[in-house]
């Protein structure tokens, strides 16, 4: 297997699956290059549609009332939490009442499901946003959560590649069934000030002032030469000013926040850090066990250890539900290893490895191994991991699929780019499969 880019590795993705040469290019010049569709769990893709206009009529609502209200919503140019940040601004209702199965890409034009309490029947369907479309609103018992899809449909037109389109073609082509590497991706770091996981290891270690330091200190080469003096001097005394907020811009407004209150208060950097929605503190948790299991699985790689078919001391779930560490698994035995083999190979159940967590089980095998070196590696203990006193930071840990097998991807060529489309189920990015064909710096991915 091929190493993998400086950046990357970093980040724990430390190989590329494939051997193939990179074609270059750039994803997302523009929004309608990268398409994104929800896949329910009934296997419905949500269709991508044209945009309303000022004159169109308010929507419906379908059923009978009940306690929530569902819906489609189309964006462009938007996070999910930007997007339920507005929506719950728009709505008058906290931003927790706005729920959502899962995150979709900013530079993108994304259709997924959403929900929000039905209090707010008379307004949902008058609302008009900017790059926002609400369409399908129905009454349900129950509002869609984290976790309420099969997947997502993609649909990339690739631009500036390297080399031919028979090159470019054959790349993509070879990708059919083959297992590629089931990373977290580069954006759940962070691609330009990838730090995310360091302020989330300093906050496992209950280390307050560390993970502010590495926050508002951490700098790249893509901020203005001004924000990365600015960031330098705080690394020494994290003493914040007036003008020192100021000089940050607007999008980074939790660590606007952060710098707020220690002016304020000098010295508290817990209470800072609880300035942070308890979203994003979770994220940052998240990001450290991401790190963890991309290194983990890249060892596994590394060692010639199958990323597809199990083997002795490995763990299986089952495929299309949600794992948390504490749901049913099934462990690979010498005695159980064909049935295993055969579960795997009927599609019913895929090779996992755990996300480190309070909860993660570490029964005798090799796996096991590779997680205690990492963890010793890390200076981390599974039980650092629990934190009762900080819901936001507690972390069962869990299984996630090593591997990404897509049967559906297809490629062609037209004079704008290469044009990609494959469906990948919840859990795994497209970047990750995108990478593999590209084999350039992320910051083509962004």
């Amino acid at each position: 297997m091929k190493e993998a880019h400086p950046l990357e590795k970093s980040l724990g993705m430390e190989l590329y699956s494939t051997d193939s040469p990179g074609i270059g290019g750039k994803l997302k010049v523009r929004f309608e290059d990268f398409v994104v569709q929800e896949i329910n769990p009934d296997n419905q893709i949500l269709s991508i549609e044209d945009w309303p206009s000022t004159t169109s009529s308010p929507q419906t609502i379908d059923g009978e009332r009940s306690r929530f209200l569902t819906f489609t919503i189309q964006k462009m140019g938007l996070a999910t939490m930007d997007l339920s940040n507005i929506l719950a601004a728009s709505l008058r209702i906290s931003r927790n009442f706005v729920t959502y199965a899962g995150l979709k890409d900013k530079r993108a034009i994304t259709a997924q499901t959403m929900s929000v309490p039905s209090s707010v029947a008379e307004t949902l369907p008058f609302l008009e946003l900017s790059r926002i479309a609400i369409r399908d609103i129905r009454y349900t018992r129950q509002p869609i959560q984290i976790g309420d899809l099969w997947g997502n449909r993609f649909t990339i037109l690739l631009k500036d590649i390297t080399t031919d389109r028979d090159t470019a073609l054959k790349v993509t082509e070879q990708l059919l069934n083959t297992p590629v590497l089931n990373y977290f991706g580069v954006q759940r770091f962070g691609v330009t000030r990838p730090y995310t996981h360091l302020v989330g290891k300093a906050l496992v270690h209950r280390d307050f002032e560390n993970a502010v330091r590495i926050m508002l200190s951490t700098t790249s080469e893509y901020e203005s030469e001004e924000l990365t003096d600015i960031r330098m001097e705080l690394s020494e005394n994290l003493v914040s000013t007036e003008k020192i907020i100021d000089s940050f811009p607007r999008e980074l407004n939790y660590e606007k926040d952060v710098m707020k209150h220690l002016m304020k208060h000098p010295g508290e950097f817990e209470r800072a850090i609880k300035k942070i929605p308890p979203k994003m503190l979770t994220l940052q948790v998240h990001a450290f066990q991401s790190y963890i299991f991309n290194r983990l699985i890249s060892e596994r790689a590394r060692l010639k250890m199958s990323i597809d078919k199990p083997q002795v001391g490995d763990f299986l779930i089952k495929l299309d539900e949600t794992h948390s560490g504490r749901d049913a698994w099934l462990f690979v035995t010498d005695s159980t290893l064909e049935e295993r083999e055969r579960q795997v190979v009927s599609g019913e159940y895929g090779l996992a490895a755990p996300v480190p967590g309070y909860s993660t089980r570490l029964p005798l095998s090799i796996q096991t191994d590779l997680v205690k070196q990492a963890l010793k590696d890390e200076d981390v203990q599974l039980r650092d991991f629990r934190n009762a006193s900080m819901k936001a930071l507690d972390a069962p840990g869990g299984l996630h699929l090593t591997s990404i097998i897509m049967t559906d991807i297809e490629s062609s060529h037209s004079d704008d780019g290469l044009l990609v489309k494959f469906s990948l189920r919840k859990g795994s990015y497209a970047t990750v499969v995108m990478r593999e064909i590209m084999k350039n710096h992320p910051i083509n991915r962004v």
